[in-house]
């Protein structure tokens, strides 16, 4: 999944059009540049391929003194749906960073909170499952082979990582009223 666009169109999405430097505003204001690794320069070159790509479009072209002119853009309808499709992986993905619930909520404008839920299950499931994998791989292994030791104790902080994203989708579960009413 390409973040950077990710991040595009949700901004867009939330303020309804704006410009590069609103998009990374935005970025920095939600502090999303704290725990992602999505650089400014990666921001930009997906304005462009989205625009180019006909999911976002310009609306008009701004200049205020001395400052250089502003291109203002929007969500095209093909845009809102790759977006749709971008959150929907992002909610069910949780990469190698383990931000994917948390990018997708971030930039969620039109989920309802039980669609939220519903990918929230999801989410839980497949964390389950993976977890289930772990404890499975381990249990095939003789405990007194070193292999064992040497899995286990990387296993060891996948299984915490895993469980700690899992409590955190259950906290968002259980405060999805106050996150959706907040929402920006």
């Amino acid at each position: 999944m390409n973040k950077a666009q990710f991040i595009v169109l949700g901004i867009l999405e939330q303020l309804g059009q704006g410009s590069g430097y609103d998009i990374i505003q935005m970025y920095e204001l939600k502090k999303v540049d704290q725990w992602l690794d999505v650089k400014i320069g990666s921001i930009y070159h997906a304005i462009k391929q989205l625009n180019k790509d006909g999911f976002i479009h310009e609306v008009e072209k701004k200049q205020a003194g001395k400052y250089p002119e502003k291109t203002i853009y929007t969500v095209t309808e093909m845009g809102k749906k790759r977006f749709d499709l971008l959150q929907e992986k992002a909610f069910l993905g949780l990469f190698p960073d383990f931000y994917g619930f948390k990018l997708a909520l971030k930039f969620n404008e039109r989920r309802t909170k039980n669609e939220i839920k519903e990918y929230a299950n999801m989410a839980i499931k497949i964390i389950d499952e993976k977890l289930g994998a772990m404890a499975e791989h381990l249990n095939s292994l003789d405990s007194e082979n070193p292999q064992y030791q040497y899995d286990s104790f990387f296993i060891q902080h996948e299984k915490r990582l895993f469980v700690a994203e899992k409590e955190w989708i259950q906290d968002v579960v259980r405060n999805i009223d106050f996150i959706i009413s907040v929402r920006k």
